[in-house]
């Protein structure tokens, strides 16, 4: 029983500790960060494939969020916001050339606010009161590649959540939002407690 219970808590540790997980073709990321601020500007530097050079850098300030592309990247955008993409959306070489933009000094709009007066404040942007996929095209040395980040903003108002991320590891292939995304490692983790504690009952029986 000790032995069952050691492997076990291996399996949970590596599934809630280990952030990069591989489905086929597809390489995957699980992220959950907070991009809501009232105070200092918060910042997200995303690595697609771990390589330690950015793909994407993200900025909230309070007043605005936005994404800034790195080296020869682009992002589905139009009128320099960023597309929210439902589920499924394909995201690669069938994609119109004139949606892939790289917006002002490399910045896009995810979502903004200002305020006008008499007092009224004014939300911009498809990220607003929704949970969608933004569609990227980056380099990995001279080879491109293309992925998806998932934003979650249940609010009507600037920031959001950076949920996970994945891209296709064979260069010029395209992927569908959301595809090879896993459950939240909690959730993960309690399926598997679920499954190994039923198939030892099973075994009991």
């Amino acid at each position: 029983m000790k032995t069952i219970r050691t492997a076990i808590v291996l399996i949970l540790g590596g599934m809630i500790c280990t952030p990069r997980v591989c489905e086929g073709g597809i390489s995957y990321t699980w992220v959950d960060m907070g991009m809501y601020t009232s105070g200092e500007p918060i910042g997200y530097d995303l690595d697609f494939n771990g390589d330690l050079i950015n793909d994407i850098l993200f900025m909230s300030t309070g007043m605005w969020f936005g994404a800034f592309v790195q080296g020869d990247g682009r992002i589905i955008a139009g009128g320099n916001l960023v597309h929210a993409l439902a589920e499924g959306t394909s995201i690669g070489p069938d994609t119109p050339q004139e949606d892939w933009l790289q917006g002002y000094l490399g910045h896009l709009g995810i979502n903004s606010s200002a305020t006008v007066p008499p007092g009224v404040v004014i939300n911009t942007g498809e990220f607003l009161l929704i949970t969608a996929y933004m569609g990227v095209m980056f380099y990995i040395e001279d080879a491109v590649h293309y992925g998806w980040v998932r934003i979650s903003n249940p609010f009507n108002g600037t920031g959001g959540i950076i949920m996970d991320f994945a891209y296709e590891t064979e260069p010029g292939v395209g992927i569908l939002a959301g595809a090879g995304a896993i459950p939240e490692p909690a959730t993960a983790a309690l399926i598997t407690t679920g499954c190994i504690l039923l198939a030892l009952r099973r075994k009991k029986r």
